[in-house]
Formats: structure tokens, sequence, C-alpha cells
């Protein structure tokens, strides 16, 4: 059995043999293996990292469970990432000893998205409530052949668009337009207290991809923001929302924002991955959800994999429905692959 002794929280020394480990045990080549600067660009937290760590008798690491936090207050929800335990350990509970051991520590909840169906049990026995975050769409009917999705051309037809509400007003923001307007507090309880931190070096500092951010606005007041991100396949290409902020009765004019700028770009389509909108709100907002068989809205694009990818998620929460939102970017689902790493290079 492993001694709990030998797990910690890893400091800024350990940051090569964990890159190692993530290179030897988890993928070869992983961004995560080969990017120092990318690496302390998610997980430094000053002189410590936002990882667990186990250490063998021989001081070596042989498991390790990787968080991502909301907010630097003990009130921060932490996403887990990367968790496993080295083919060479003859503990099997290793694995659970690094989870507990995170579950100790000073947060408000635990999630972690993109969990393996074959460890849904798991969670489950721990304590952990699990899900499948819906995924939905607004195709773009001028197109009439996709490159990327597949979408039959009765829905593309039948799209509903929403009656946009006049006195509100939506356009592209900045940071400065965010730090000024937008309220954090008044959402932390649906947004797992993200601050303004968080949503600073998340989308507007992240050293590889490029986000926009839209934002609501009523009586001169910022009242929603929606995040996105777009993705490219040979000539095509799509509008994927990743976060969303705010009060949902704002996301049709977001939406339609984006149907025109769809239009305007020639994409083929826009899609949101999330948990907690109801799906009333969404579809007032003009998505369609992805429950068709003939549909594929593909999620996997480095590399690119033509098919629907269903991603589960546990939970440490109580809360359910609509008062637990869940999106695309929450914990390491919209992170940067090898792939990319390899064409940036060229």
């Amino acid at each position: 059995m492993s001694n709990s002794k030998n797990i910690s929280i890893a400091k800024l020394d350990d940051l090569d043999e964990i890159m190692q480990f993530i290179d030897n045990e988890w993928e070869k080549g992983h961004i995560l293996g080969t990017n120092r600067d990318f690496f302390l660009y998610e997980y430094q937290n000053k002189e410590l990292l936002n990882f667990v760590i186990s250490k063998n008798q021989s001081n070596q690491i042989n498991g390790i469970l990787g968080f991502l936090k909301s907010s630097s207050n003990v009130n921060s929800t932490l996403w887990t990432t990367m968790w496993k335990v080295s083919k060479s350990t003859n503990s099997p509970m290793l694995g659970i000893e690094i989870l507990n051991f995170l579950r100790k520590q000073d947060y408000n909840n635990i999630i972690s998205v993109g969990i393996n169906l074959k460890t849904i049990e798991i969670y489950k026995y721990l304590g952990f409530k699990t899900g499948v975050l819906e995924h939905y769409f607004i195709p773009n009917h001028n197109i009439n052949k996709n490159q990327i999705a597949i979408i039959p051309t009765h829905l593309k037809n039948n799209i509903n668009f929403p009656v946009i509400n006049k006195d509100i007003t939506c356009k592209k923001i900045t940071i400065k337009e965010v730090q000024e307007s937008f309220n954090f507090n008044k959402y932390k309880s649906l947004s797992h207290n993200k601050d303004l931190n968080y949503f600073k070096k998340r989308y507007f500092q992240h050293p590889i991809y490029k986000y926009d951010v839209y934002g609501s606005y009523k009586d001169s007041k910022l009242h929603a923001m929606l995040v996105v991100r777009i993705s490219s396949y040979l000539e095509s290409s799509c509008i994927r929302i990743v976060d969303f902020y705010g009060e949902a009765v704002f996301l049709d004019s977001i939406s339609m924002t984006l149907v025109k700028i769809m239009h305007e770009k020639n994409h083929e389509y826009i899609d949101f991955l999330c948990s907690g909108l109801s799906s009333t709100m969404m579809l007032k907002a003009g998505f369609i959800k992805v429950n068709d068989e003939d549909v594929v809205i593909p999620n996997y694009f480095e590399p690119f994999v033509r098919k629907n990818i269903f991603i589960n998620f546990f939970t440490g929460s109580s809360l359910d429905g609509e008062n637990l939102r869940i999106f695309k970017a929450d914990g390491d689902q919209d992170r940067p692959s090898s792939s990319v790493m390899k064409l940036l290079s060229k």
C-alpha cells in the first residue's frame, strides 16, 4: 500500500518530473508533457503547481491529479484534469487516495468534465453526482454542403429565430468593458465563483487560442456574456460557444448576433456544449438539440473526428438542473492538443 505521507501538492521543483510522467504515462508528445510555458500558464500557483502528486519509496512520482481553480479564494471550484497512476505501481487504491487528498483541501466544489465512461461507477461510489453535457447547434441554412458537420436539409429549413427586444443590444467586448461593467459576484453561485482574474487569464491572456467575448446590454448594464472560439477543418469553419455568464434570458440576443456573424463569415454552424441552461431557453434562442442520429456535430478538431462525442462529468455539489451550469471550457475540455503546437511550430 502507498504511504499517504508521500501525497502532496506539487511544488515548482516538481515540474520537470511531472511533465516527464505525463509524456511517459499519459500520452507521448502531449502538450503538457512537452510545452513548459503552457504547463506553467495552466497550473502555476506562485511557488506551487495545481497538481496533487504521489511519490514512491524511491521518491519518484507514481501518481498525479491536476486541477484548475475558478478563483484564488477558498470558495473556488476545482476542476480536476489529468488523473493517472503509474502502470508500475502495485497499489490499486493509490488513485483514490490521491483524489481523497484533493477533497480534503479548501474549496467550494469539485467538478470533472470529460470523465471516462468506465469510471462513472467509481465516482458514484465516492459520492459524486454524474451527468452529460447537452449538445446544441444552429445550422447555417445558406450552406448546401457541409465539410465539418452532417446536418439534414429539413433541420436547416426549420430554424425558429427569436424576436429580439429592441431595448437589448449585443456587441463584442474587451476585457476593460468586462472589468468596468460585469458583476461577477452577482452570478458567482451559477458560475462556480469564477472571478475577473480567472476570466481575464482564461480568455484574454490565453497563449494559444483566440477567444471572443460578446456581451448583452440593457439600460446600459451588462447582463450576460458569451465566450466563443472559431474551429476550422479543410476550407470550412464553425463558431463554438465555450462559456456563458449572467442571465439566461439574454442568451437569445447574443445568439442572434452570432447568427449574423455566421452568415457573414460563412461558418457552417454554431454549437454549444452545456449543462444547466433549460431546453426551453435554448430553443427560444434558436438552438436545436443534437439528438437525431442523422445529425453529426463534431467535438474533436485536433485531430478532426467526424462523429458525435458525449462529454460526461461529475460534481461533488448537491446542486442540479439550472442551478449547476457547466460548459465546454470548464476544466480542460477546450485545451490545445499537441497537433496544434506542431502546426504553430512550422
